[in-house]
């Protein structure tokens, strides 16, 4: 998401005719006041169904994956380290390609279309994985192991769900620069978060409880409600001309030369001062954090204490309900305290819930109190993180330092998801609250250091970033 921010600097160079009806701009963009509300709803809902698949396919595939006898470092390979090594190749370069995209229909909108019905397709056809594999294995390979062919088909219909997703993820979120005037950006990401909370209270509330025994309806009802309502906004956003993309190298050179000179100058701006690097580790040891939570929680609670998924899920919907309070106060204190020190805050709070925790939650009453406090913090973190790179990147080269800080996170996810799986075999899904804490000690220890230097280069009154060139 913070990637976009910047990315319609170019469309800004060419300004439309002045029009007193319709006096809000992004780009070649005019818009009345009820017309940006209307494009931001169609961007907004079209996030919100987004979404929910981020919250599905993870929360599914390791119950289907256990089901079928795979281990947990299986699980966490599938689920986590594959997606983030494909992150760390895909991002980059889909990023570029759309920066430099040239269409009667923009240059964020084709690819969007392109994926979508394909993103769609493969999320039905995970939700009817248990169905297919038994007719597979009975029509075709009736010798093989079914739990073998089970997790075959998983691994491939994710692998290519996650291909197509991929392509949605990187460039969903850059259109809200080139669509949405800046001077409604800060209500525009509120409403987003609002929306989101919002979905993911009505997801664990009403479909969490079904999500287990009715799993192909579940897949197949927001497939389609995701098909649709992206498609619609496809339809409806329209993106405005942009300038022509400038060159960046030099001209003439052989394929393999202007690749070597475009890698060399991207690590050398993005990665030779210690600021930034401490910057890009903290950020990806404390989304590492989240890994074994994030794919083994509602295990835990199923497993372990013996929850339903129902209990679960109401768990989760209601700390979503009051993130959502939290999350308009955490604004509040941005503004008046700076990101960087409510994000640093709330690491040393996640330790103390985690250690708690880990101690004490043994049931589902102690489950739910240690899952809002924990949903809370995550809530904070995930508001406060992009208002940190937009204050402490340098805005010249804001969405090549937010790839460089993605690229980190891509490498350290690969993997923590496959030895977050491993520790979880080993330790128990109780070790969800150690790997937690561990991670965001580090975290946490990373970030000071930027605290520290962040003060020495002027803090929040004179903060002037690190040359980089």
């Amino acid at each position: 998401m913070d990637d976009a921010i910047l990315t319609a600097e170019a469309a800004a160079e060419t300004r439309p005719p002045a029009d007193p009806k319709r006096p809000y701009t992004v780009g070649t963009l005019r818009y009345s006041l009820f017309e940006v509300f209307v494009v931001s709803a169609w961007v907004i809902l079209g996030g919100n169904i987004f979404g929910m698949l981020g919250s599905l396919v993870p929360t599914l595939l390791p119950l289907t994956l256990e089901r079928f006898g795979a281990s947990g470092a299986l699980i966490g390979l599938v689920v986590g380290s594959i997606p983030a090594a494909m992150n760390f190749v895909m991002n980059p370069i889909l990023s570029t390609a759309s920066d430099r995209t040239r269409t009667r229909w923009g240059r964020r909108i084709p690819y969007l279309v392109f994926a979508t019905p394909f993103v769609t397709l493969f999320l039905i056809l995970i939700g009817w994985i248990t169905p297919i594999t038994g007719y597979v294995h009975a029509h075709f390979f009736p010798g093989m192991e079914i739990g073998t062919l089970g997790i075959a088909l998983v691994c491939v219909f994710s692998v290519v769900f996650q291909f197509f997703n991929l392509i949605v993820g990187s460039i969903y979120y850059y259109i809200f620069a080139d669509v949405i005037p800046h001077q409604f950006i800060g209500r525009f990401m509120a409403g987003l978060n609002l929306a989101g909370t919002a979905g993911g209270f009505l997801f664990n509330f009403f479909v969490m409880p079904y999500i287990v025994d009715y799993a192909p309806e579940v897949f197949t009802g927001i497939g389609l409600l995701y098909l649709v309502c992206f498609m619609l906004m496809c339809f409806f956003v329209k993106e405005g001309e942009y300038p022509p993309p400038k060159a960046v190298q030099r001209q003439g050179l052989p394929v393999a030369k202007r690749l070597a000179e475009w890698i060399g100058i991207y690590f050398r701006q993005c990665y030779r001062h210690w600021f930034f690097t401490f910057l890009f580790l903290g950020t990806a040891l404390n989304n590492a954090s989240t890994v074994c939570r994030g794919t083994f929680n509602l295990l835990f609670a199923t497993k372990e204490l013996q929850m339903t998924a129902g209990q679960f899920g109401k768990v989760m919907a209601v700390g979503a309900v009051v993130s959502a309070g939290v999350v308009v106060l955490t604004g509040y204190l941005m503004d008046r305290l700076h990101p960087l020190r409510v994000f640093v805050a709330s690491g040393v709070i996640v330790i103390a819930a985690n250690v708690w925790g880990y101690f004490y939650v043994t049931d589902y009453a102690s489950f739910f109190v240690v899952g809002i406090a924990i949903s809370v913090v995550y809530a904070v973190q995930f508001v406060s993180n992009g208002p940190v790179f937009i204050e402490l990147f340098p805005p010249d080269k804001f969405g090549q330092f937010s790839s460089a800080n993605a690229m980190m996170n891509s490498v350290l996810l690969i993997f923590a998801n496959y030895f977050g799986g491993v520790a979880i075999d080993r330790f128990g899904y109780r070790f969800i609250f150690v790997w937690d804490t561990i991670f965001t000690v580090g975290a946490t220890a990373a970030l000071l250091f930027v605290y520290v230097r962040w003060k020495q280069l002027g803090g929040a009154e004179r903060y002037t970033p690190p040359p980089t060139d």
